[in-house]
C-alpha cells in the first residue's frame, strides 16, 4: 500500500478495490501505521493519506468500496476542528464506511463523544497491536468497539453517587420496566434475537424497544446506548470474550441501520 497520490499503481497490480484508508497528518507514523496495516489486512487494498480532503479527491470508482476508514487523532480530543471536520465529511461522503479513531487519550469523555458522533470504533493506542486488528476486524463485520476502561471508569464514577440520585436520573428518562429490561441485555452484548428469546416477546417487540431507547437515552446507536446505561446505572455490562482490554458492544445493528 502506498500513499493516496501513488497508490493507483499499486492498486493496478493487486486487482484489489481500496477497502481501507488511513488518515494521519503526520508522514512517519503514517508510514509505520500503514505498514503494519498492509501485513495484517492481505487481503484488503489499503491507502494513507494525510487529510480527509485528500482521501475525498481520489477518484471515486477507487474509494466506492471503502469499509473502513481509520483516523489517527494522537492527543487532539473530538472537538478540535480538524477532527470535527474529518469525522463529519466521512460521515456526509463515505456514509458507508466505518470510522474509527486512533488515539492517544482514553477517557470517557472523549469515548462518548466519538460515539454521538456515529464513529463505530475508539481504540486507544495503549493497547498491543493484535487487539487493534483485532477491533479493526470485528467493526469491519458490523460491530462497534470500545475501551472496556472506560466502560469501568463509567461504571465507578455511577457507583459514587448516592443511590437516591441514581434513581432521579435513570427515573427521569421515563422508562418503562419492559426497557429496563432490554436495556439490561443491550449492555451485555445480546442480539435483538436472543432478547426476544429470554424476555419471552417477540423480535418486531424489541426493535421498537431499542427504537425508544436509544430516542430516551439520546444514543446514535446500541453501543451508545449500552454506555449512556452504565454511566447512570452503575452496573458494568457483561464481558464478551475478545483480547486483553477491548470489548465488543455492539455484534449487531442498530434497527434500521443497513450492515456494511
Amino acid at each position: 500500500m502506498l500513499d493516496g497520490s501513488l497508490a493507483s499503481d499499486e492498486d493496478a497490480v493487486t486487482g484489489l478495490p481500496i477497502s481501507m484508508a488511513l488518515i494521519d497528518p503526520k508522514p512517519l507514523t503514517r508510514q509505520s501505521i500503514r505498514d503494519v496495516l498492509t501485513e495484517a489486512f492481505t487481503e484488503s487494498a489499503l491507502v494513507a493519506v494525510s487529510t480527509c480532503e485528500e482521501l475525498l479527491e481520489m477518484d471515486e470508482r477507487r474509494i466506492d468500496k471503502l469499509n473502513l476508514v481509520v483516523v489517527y487523532i494522537r492527543n487532539e480530543g473530538l472537538t478540535t476542528p480538524w477532527v470535527q471536520s474529518t469525522i463529519e465529511l466521512l460521515r456526509v461522503r463515505l456514509p458507508e464506511a466505518s470510522t474509527v479513531v486512533l488515539a492517544d487519550r482514553n477517557d470517557v469523555g472523549e469515548v462518548n463523544r466519538a460515539l454521538a458522533h456515529g464513529v463505530r470504533g475508539y481504540i486507544p493506542t495503549t493497547v498491543e497491536w493484535e487487539v487493534v486488528v483485532a477491533a479493526l476486524r470485528l467493526i469491519s463485520a458490523g460491530g462497534t468497539f470500545v475501551p472496556a476502561d472506560a466502560l469501568r471508569s463509567t461504571a465507578a464514577k455511577s457507583d459514587d453517587q448516592p443511590e437516591g440520585e441514581r434513581q432521579g436520573r435513570s427515573g427521569g428518562l421515563d422508562l418503562t420496566p419492559r426497557e429496563l429490561s432490554v436495556i439490561d441485555l443491550l449492555r451485555e452484548g445480546k442480539p435483538n434475537k436472543v432478547i426476544a428469546a429470554q424476555l419471552d416477546m417477540q423480535e418486531n417487540t424489541v426493535k421498537v424497544h431499542v427504537r425508544n431507547i436509544l430516542k430516551k437515552l439520546n444514543a446514535t446507536n446500541r453501543t451508545h446506548a449500552a454506555f449512556v446505561a452504565n454511566r447512570l446505572f452503575g452496573k458494568e455490562a457483561e464481558p464478551v470474550a475478545l483480547p486483553n482490554s477491548l470489548r465488543a458492544i455492539d455484534q449487531a445493528q442498530s434497527p434500521g441501520t443497513p450492515k456494511r
